[in-house]
């Protein structure tokens, strides 16, 4: 199935389990030094006052660019957009379009002409977009491993973190804005040496979104097909 189901790991921003892209990096690790030692109070107060500025956001619109790189084998970059409110998300990626109103994704596929119909659930060690700018201060040990310069003259602060409990990938690198606590690269890397990286290209908060912007509408896409994996549909066929 072509599906992707929207994780971020942060996140990075967003990562998706079911893409092939994916798929060599998602063994499953321990981590058995990540309960051990505390975060250091310089990271912490980093995270509190990230999450503190995202938590003012009601609404949020983001372009990013994800790359994943891996072992002898060249770069794949790709870009995107996600909308977020609340509960509900939508993102366009990697010529998909995926809308969830926070109880249903629809997954559309124009290439295919299809759009899939499922149950919206959290996944276990998940990041979904709407807690990607504010999950890191919770369920990792993290250490401040200094300033370094970007973009110029911009400077960043970077935090390691590390999942406390078993997670399907090592740990993760974030570069935070050290003028404004707004996360500017998400780094992913994983046992078998993939990274992945998703860098903020723009944000835009508080923009109007209609809770109907989250959600698949059928007038304008005559002949796609529709595929329901819904739990509804299933109780209709028994």
């Amino acid at each position: 199935m072509k599906n992707f189901f929207l994780y971020s790991l942060v996140i990075g921003f967003f990562l998706f389990t079911d893409n092939p892209v994916f798929s060599q990096a998602t063994e499953p690790l321990v981590n058995p030094n990540s309960d051990k030692g505390q975060s250091d109070p310089k990271s912490v107060e980093i995270l509190k006052k990230v999450a503190a500025l995202y938590k003012t956001y009601k609404t949020i619109n983001a372009s990013f660019t994800l790359t994943t790189s891996s072992l002898n084998k060249k770069p794949v970059v790709s870009k995107g957009n996600v909308w977020i409110k609340g509960n509900k998300f939508k993102l366009d990626y990697a010529s998909q379009e995926i809308y969830c109103n926070g109880k249903t994704i629809w997954t559309y596929n124009a290439e295919d002409a299809e759009v899939t119909l499922e149950d919206y659930k959290k996944r276990d060690n998940s990041i979904t977009p709407n807690e990607i700018f504010t999950v890191y201060s919770n369920g990792y040990k993290s250490k401040y491993e200094g300033p370094i310069v970007a973009d110029g003259n911009k400077v960043r602060d970077v935090i390691r973190l590390v999942p406390k409990k078993k997670a399907n990938f090592s740990y993760l690198k974030v570069e935070i804005d050290n003028s404004n606590y707004k996360i500017c690269k998400v780094i992913q890397h994983y046992k078998n040496g993939t990274e992945i990286t998703i860098e903020m290209v723009k944000l835009t908060p508080n923009a109007a979104l209609k809770d109907e912007f989250f959600q698949w509408i059928d007038a304008g896409h005559e002949g796609v097909e529709v595929v329901d994996l819904t739990k509804a549909k299933k109780k209709k066929k028994g």
